[in-house]
């Protein structure tokens, strides 16, 4: 029996806020929401926001292959703290998940876990080679809830083309990873005058554009739908605008990274820093926060991507691309983007949690009567210090460690059952 009443909420929805209410969960199930009344019992949250379960539509678990870095079980506990009660498991794991066999044992972890829905991206090429497609309508059957070669891109424009096509028999999500690999070879971070004050080979900003453009052309030509993962400057912005205004199907992410870092930090050669998408200019940082506040970026994923601390504490050009995010994405956007007025708390739920469900085809994240109680308590005034004993994950490689950060996750609620609870 999952029974939970939340009293004195004030609930964020992406559409609109209501103070004063009490949230009654019967069996997992929002059975009433009523105005707060003195003689109601139950957990007091006031002060605090209670939001929908966030749904992280870009993250890497590492299991199968790199369990030392993460498994599904520390990644799925970091999760759980960050809010999320949704997390799409990327497939460039060692080896990939491109066969039913590895969607039903990410299916048996998520069983074994319990706490968490994990929703398996299959690879769309054989060992994202990107010769060959996968058996799509068999890893659906198994528990897949859409397809990407995350981590490399499908090189191959003809392949691309098969797999998009057949891929879209399914209604499912095609997450697609652009990167013209040719262009980005060798690259650490964006070639700018940044990079050649730093001594770091650059990564030209057009390998990410010229990608873009290929595969929605791809998908206006097939007339079918695209996502278009990790986007990180303005020209990628505005070029997935442009398609968006054809009617094309079209939708993108972009991560809580890209919104708050610019390449300027490069001077400090912290390899925390180090991602794919390279981190671009502050201008290009205003024009993807511009694209949040206009509705031209439908999600924000973390892409978390755990590495061990021995892989990232070498010298620059040896440490891997990546950094963690889950339990920091709701807190730091917070801070940096909510407390500054730069984007407005309903617009962060719309893409952390409204907009990815709907993508996905999963669970309504609106708090409403009759919907399923993945929930999240959010204290916004709690400052939490990001360290070894706030992270849950098996890995430390965020750029936030050590620093202080606004809003804490109080306690996350998935079908009802309290599944993450802050220690005091």
């Amino acid at each position: 029996m999952n029974n939970i009443t939340l009293k004195n909420c004030t609930i964020v929805n992406f559409d609109k806020i209501e103070k004063n209410k009490d949230i009654v969960i019967k069996n997992g199930i929002i059975t009433e929401i009523k105005n707060h009344s003195s003689n109601s019992k139950g957990i007091d949250v006031k002060g605090m926001y209670v939001i929908p379960g966030l749904v992280d539509m870009h993250s890497h678990l590492r299991e199968p292959g790199e369990e030392f870095k993460e498994d599904v079980f520390s990644g799925s506990s970091a999760a759980l703290s960050g809010g999320f009660t949704s997390i799409a498991v990327m497939p460039n794991t060692n080896p990939p998940i491109d066969n039913p066999q590895s969607i039903l044992f990410i299916k048996k972890r998520e069983s074994e876990f319990k706490n968490i829905e994990l929703l398996p991206l299959g690879a769309l090429t054989k060992k994202m080679e990107s010769v060959e497609i996968t058996e799509m309508y068999d890893m659906i059957r198994a528990g897949a809830k859409g397809f990407s070669d995350d981590g490399k891109g499908t090189t191959n424009p003809r392949v691309f083309m098969n797999a998009l096509r057949y891929a879209s028999r399914f209604n499912c999500l095609v997450s697609v990873h652009c990167e013209e690999r040719q262009l980005s070879e060798g690259g650490q971070i964006n070639e700018s005058d940044v990079s050649i004050k730093a001594g770091l080979p650059g990564i030209p900003r057009i390998e990410e554009d010229i990608a873009i453009y290929r595969n929605l052309r791809i998908a206006s030509y097939l007339n079918t739908s695209i996502h278009i993962a990790h986007i990180s400057t303005s020209d990628s912005l505005n070029i997935i605008h442009d398609f968006k205004k054809k009617k094309v199907k079209a939708t993108c992410e972009v991560t809580p990274h890209h919104l708050l870092f610019d390449e300027s930090i490069h001077s400090t050669y912290d390899t925390n820093y180090k991602m794919k998408p390279s981190l671009k200019s502050r201008a290009d940082v205003n024009a993807l926060i511009n694209g949040i506040n206009s509705g031209i970026i439908d999600a924000i994923a973390t892409d978390h991507a755990p590495h061990q601390i021995y892989e990232k504490e070498v010298e620059f050009i040896y440490a891997p691309f990546g950094i963690t995010g889950f339990e920091t994405a709701l807190p730091s956007l917070y801070t940096n983007l909510v407390k500054t007025n730069k984007v407005d708390l309903k617009t962060i739920v719309k893409l952390l949690a409204y907009n990815p469900a709907k993508l996905f085809n999963i669970d309504e994240r609106i708090i409403k009567i009759g919907n399923t109680a993945n929930l999240a308590v959010f204290n916004p005034d709690k400052e939490i210090v990001v360290d070894r004993k706030f992270l849950k994950s098996r890995s430390v490689n965020t750029p936030f460690f050590g620093k202080k950060l606004f809003g804490s996750v109080e306690m996350t609620i998935f079908k009802g059952k309290s599944v993450f609870k802050k220690e005091s």
